[in-house]
């Protein structure tokens, strides 16, 4: 078992009280400095590769390259702004809904699947 840390309670704490999805690990170092956590690229890669371990976290692809993070739980899809890169979850899962049907037109045996949605968050529809 892990030897507790600060930094790790601290991410922790990010991902699981934030409504934020998707967190990068360079933005969570920068939300930690916000908040007077003294913490280091390295060290906040590690205790968020140590939360994916114990099953608290979880990496999420929105397709960009960069690695990114959100609390582990139910399956949902995301929805992300193409001008400022915000992202929402949608929880309601389409395609989880259309597998059967996929399978019987493709023949394929669904294991998982990824979507991600893009448009203009709110914020950004008034600019």
């Amino acid at each position: 078992m892990a030897r507790p840390s600060p930094v790790r309670n601290a991410v922790r704490d990010r991902l699981l009280r934030s409504s934020r999805h998707g967190w990068a690990i360079d933005e969570l170092q920068q939300e930690l400095h916000r908040s007077k956590v003294r913490a280091d690229y390295s060290s906040v890669f590690r205790a968020v590769t140590c939360l994916v371990e114990q099953g608290v976290a979880q990496r999420v692809d929105l397709g960009d390259g960069k690695a990114r993070y959100e609390p582990a739980g139910a399956h949902h899809e995301h929805v992300q702004c193409v001008r400022c890169g915000e992202v929402v979850a949608v929880t309601d899962c389409v395609v989880a809904r259309a597998s059967t049907k996929i399978e019987r037109a493709t023949g394929f045996q669904l294991q998982s699947h990824r979507l991600l949605l893009a448009g203009l968050c709110p914020k950004c529809q008034k600019t």
